[in-house]
């Protein structure tokens, strides 16, 4: 929990750095700042492999339902050489994935896995873009890649079936930045690949019947500057 924390008091920090700068700013220029807000939609793509259960003399499968979700978090750019931004961010995602067992004939127990959670994604962007030129450059494409910390919210989790409480993304992403005279936005479609198997150990059917549960994510966010 200690990086998470850190994590939150750094970006408490750059936000007194961020207003500091502005303060100094005698040119009467409004450009936009470095620290982004932003919200957007995303997709569950979890994988998962499963083997057949018993719940007394009934056999079922467990049954995946990926869902669509929402997230928002802030963000802020630092800028290495010409063509590069480095961006640290923090999210919460909530995407409501469950799992369905089947325990009688037409009746379903529906279990959620990972419904909500706290992001810290580390971002690399290849983009000629920044937020506090002026005048600003011609936009164009930006191109991205991301290390994706996660860490689920236990309390919105069900107990059932046993899992992992963290997991590590890598994401892939294209942007487009839009700009006006007072603010710029930023478009990104992103893929989100998770790389552990999260189920855990239990002797419960809704656990032993999975044998492998890997969260992936797909989606479009807004970033506003």
């Amino acid at each position: 929990m200690r990086i998470y924390s850190l994590c939150i008091v750094l970006f408490t920090c750059f936000l007194c750095v961020d207003a500091q700068a502005a303060s100094k700013d005698s040119t009467g220029v409004s450009a936009s700042k470095d620290l982004g807000l932003y919200i957007g939609g995303a997709y569950s793509l979890t994988q998962l492999e499963a083997s057949p259960y018993f719940v007394g003399s009934f056999v079922g499968t467990p049954e995946l339902k990926n869902a669509p979700g929402i997230f928002g978090g802030f963000c802020y750019n630092f800028y290495a050489g010409n063509r590069s931004i480095i961006r640290p961010a923090i999210e919460v995602v909530f995407i409501p994935t469950a799992i369905a067992y089947q325990t009688d004939i037409n009746y379903k127990r529906e279990q959620r896995i990972f419904p909500a959670t706290i992001e810290f994604p580390f971002s690399w962007i290849y983009s000629g873009y920044r937020t506090k030129a002026f005048p600003r450059p011609k936009a164009k494409p930006e191109f991205g890649v991301s290390l994706r910390p996660v860490l689920t919210i236990k309390a919105l989790n069900d107990a059932q079936p046993v899992m992992r409480t963290s997991n590590l993304n890598t994401d892939v992403f294209i942007g487009y930045p839009i700009a006006n005279d007072k603010s710029v936005m930023r478009l990104e479609v992103f893929y989100s690949h998770g790389w552990f198997n999260l189920i855990g150990e239990d002797s419960s059917y809704l656990t032993y019947s999975i044998q492998k549960l890997v969260r992936s994510t797909a989606g479009i966010r807004f970033i506003f500057h």
